[in-house]
């Protein structure tokens, strides 16, 4: 995200945040096994803003990265796993993601893994390091070009239940993309399962995402889908 693409202040959403990432990395620095982490994205390029989701760099020994890999394995915080999928595809061969949605105090947090082996890990010019163990080098890259290079991960077979879920989890991301007034979000809406309405004001935007939601109600956990709820009246404060 840039800097000027930040959207407007929101303390509710910059706390959870900040609490859930000061009680996860208490618990990555407490486990010997994790080598060395460090928060990427916007985060750790210093360009958040309080609607910023978390990217987190985990580095561990290479015989455990599918150890961790897990989201039952990586440390919750203070909020609660609603939704969470392997993303492994997003990154290059030999490492591992997790991407997912916690809810802290009724509002969800979208949290992207990394979990990379030793023997492919480094310091990328824009993340910041929480800590290391091994004196991993610095990399001349960005996070972004270190995950783009050379061949990816296969995707894992999802179901349709699957998909759905991650459609649930992706609504607040969208409502995030109002909020910042960003130029993508009918295409983010329309991925959702949103129709294609490229020309629609900000308002019907989210009265669209209020629909989807609502349609995820029968068969999505409801705790993911009343922290949307709850995230999506926050979006509506500024409009």
């Amino acid at each position: 995200m840039s800097v000027t693409n930040s959207g407007p202040p929101a303390p509710r959403l910059a706390h959870i945040r900040t609490r859930w990432l000061s009680a996860v990395t208490a618990a990555l620095d407490s486990d010997p096994r994790v080598a060395g982490a460090g928060l990427v994205g916007s985060l750790g390029a210093g360009h958040a803003d309080d609607w910023s989701d978390i990217d987190l760099l985990v580095v561990v020994d290479d015989a455990r990265i599918d150890d961790y890999a897990a989201p039952g394995r990586l440390p919750s915080g203070p909020g609660k796993p609603a939704v969470a999928f392997d993303a492994r595809h997003n990154g290059p061969r030999g490492t591992r993601a997790v991407s997912g949605q916690y809810v802290v105090d009724g509002l969800p947090l979208w949290v992207d893994w990394h979990i990379h082996p030793v023997s492919q890990a480094g310091w990328t010019v824009d993340s910041t390091v929480i800590f290391d163990r091994r004196g991993l080098g610095r990399l001349a890259t960005t996070f972004a070009e270190h995950l783009n290079a050379g061949e990816h991960e296969p995707a894992t077979a999802k179901g349709p239940d699957d998909h759905q879920a991650l459609r649930l989890g992706l609504v607040p991301v969208a409502g995030k993309r109002i909020a910042r007034r960003s130029p993508d979000t009918a295409r983010m809406i329309e991925f959702l399962g949103g129709p294609h309405a490229p020309a629609a004001s900000w308002r019907d935007h989210l009265a669209t995402l209020r629909r989807l939601l609502g349609g995820f109600a029968a068969t999505g956990p409801p705790a993911s889908v009343s922290a949307g709820h709850a995230y999506l009246d926050l979006v509506a404060e500024t409009l």
